[in-house]
């Protein structure tokens, strides 16, 4: 079998549940209408099967009744597919059916024991009017039905119909309790129905609360986003004999990756870059709170160390023990070219020489908040023409691949060796493609952030 010869199927599949479809229409009516039309495209072969068989063997009377019945679902779908507006109306017509039918083919049997309780079919108008929106047609039905059944068994008498009634039948009795107990299943089944139309109203409501929540959230974040955006550098610092850039990528809407320039005086220029421990809003919180604790901390008389340490108490005392973050802050001297630095638990930052010879800049401390009044050592390398430093985040040598590979620190600084002669935006651009095309077939793990310092 070929495709298109598969496709058959499922095309007159979705034939039938779209048939009545109307774009105003609620999930619920949808849902009967589904039900109601598979029902009738299934009635139709059955009906004219019946028809047949009982013309074969000299029902006339019960080959007519299917045959109509017949007829009957398949004037029911055609109009239903060209008017769905029409589905109520023809569905009440269907179910009056149901409830007339079975009494006319007792009639014609000579009595309820001669047609052998096919009565009892007619049950199904009233139960099947309860599904629909409008239940008062239910009621009416049920009360049409059980006058129906009261005149048949009771007070409308058939030919021959006492000799084959069992013995001791009290008529009145027997047919009083009956549609007693049918009164039972009709009021259960409302009863049931009622408590899911209440339920589904619930639902209903609960699932517009949900929207709203989200809808409320979505925009929360798309602000908590722009605002965390203009917290990072809006361009590239102008620093002489210096070429500088810098790039964020959040892993959701917010991140917990930062990365600044802070001008400290006219020769020297502070480059930050932190990534705080987990992801989203709370850890694009506490990346605000470090930005402004940092900015308070840095001007032309700093210490490096002290304003470290400082950092740390204040990140200790505003977080519980979960949470940290791995910082790294370099002071730039465009004069000597002397990088000086603290590394608060942070991957290590590298430079690549001019030559291609490529060193790290050592962890000079823990990572900020995981213990208070802990001290950090500074450190210095100085960046000569054409050396260029890389500051950068863990999502980065992390990512990973859909067979779960990591990108690597290997490939990532084979890869600025190679590509050292760029300009730092292009480097930056390069590294920011290369890990993209890496993970582009798996789940995006963290907050991207890279600087690049070439002189």
């Amino acid at each position: 079998m070929n495709d298109a010869q598969k496709s058959l199927p499922r095309k007159f599949l979705s034939f039938i549940l779209n048939i009545g479809a109307d774009p105003r229409d609620s999930e619920y009516i949808r849902l009967i209408k589904r039900i109601w039309y598979v029902a009738a495209v299934i009635s139709l072969p059955t009906s004219l099967y019946r028809a047949v068989s009982e013309y074969l063997i000299g029902e006339a009377f019960g080959a007519a009744g299917f045959l109509f019945s017949f007829f009957l679902f398949l004037v029911v779908l055609v109009d239903g597919a060209r008017f769905p507006g029409h589905f109520e109306r023809n569905s009440f017509y269907v179910l009056l059916y149901f409830l007339l039918a079975p009494v006319l083919l007792t009639f014609a049997a000579g009595g309820v024991w001669r047609s052998q309780g096919v009565i009892l079919i007619g049950l199904l108008g009233p139960l099947f009017a309860l599904l629909f929106p409008r239940r008062r047609r239910a009621f009416y039905l049920f009360g049409a039905y059980a006058a129906l059944v009261l005149i048949v068994g009771v007070f409308w008498p058939f030919p021959f119909e006492r000799s084959s009634a069992p013995l001791g039948l009290n008529p009145f009795q027997f047919w009083s309790g009956f549609l007693i107990l049918l009164g039972f299943i009709f009021g259960g089944m409302y009863f049931f129905v009622v408590q899911r139309e209440k339920a589904y109203v619930l639902l209903g409501l609960e699932k517009e609360k949900t929207e709203a929540l989200l809808r409320r959230i979505e925009a929360d974040l798309k602000e908590a986003a722009e605002i965390q955006k203009r917290l990072l550098p809006a361009g590239t610092p102008r620093f002489e004999d210096f070429d500088i850039a810098g790039a964020n990528i959040p892993c959701y809407e917010v991140g917990g990756d930062y990365y600044d320039f802070v001008p400290i005086d006219a020769d020297r220029l502070g480059i930050v870059i932190a990534d705080v421990s987990g992801k989203g809003m709370s850890a694009a919180l506490l990346m605000a709170s470090l930005r402004a604790a940092l900015l308070a901390e840095v001007h032309p008389g700093f210490d490096i160390a002290g304003m470290a340490g400082r950092l740390n108490d204040f990140v200790h005392r505003s977080t519980d023990s979960k949470s940290f973050i791995t910082f790294f802050f370099g002071a730039l001297d465009r004069r000597t070219g002397e990088f000086r630095y603290v590394n608060a638990g942070h991957n290590p930052p590298f430079v690549v020489r001019r030559s291609g010879e490529l060193s790290a800049l050592d962890t000079s401390g823990f990572a900020l908040g995981m213990f208070p009044g802990v001290g950090f050592d500074p450190g210095s390398v100085r960046l000569d023409a054409g050396d260029t430093a890389v500051l950068f985040t863990d999502g980065i040598p992390e990512a990973r691949n859909g067979e779960g590979e990591e990108y690597s620190e290997e490939r990532f600084r084979e890869l600025v060796r190679a590509r050292r002669g760029l300009a730092s935006a292009g480097l930056c651009r390069a590294v920011l493609e290369d890990a993209h095309a890496f993970a582009a077939t798996g789940q995006p793990c963290d907050d991207i952030t890279l600087v690049i310092i070439k002189r």
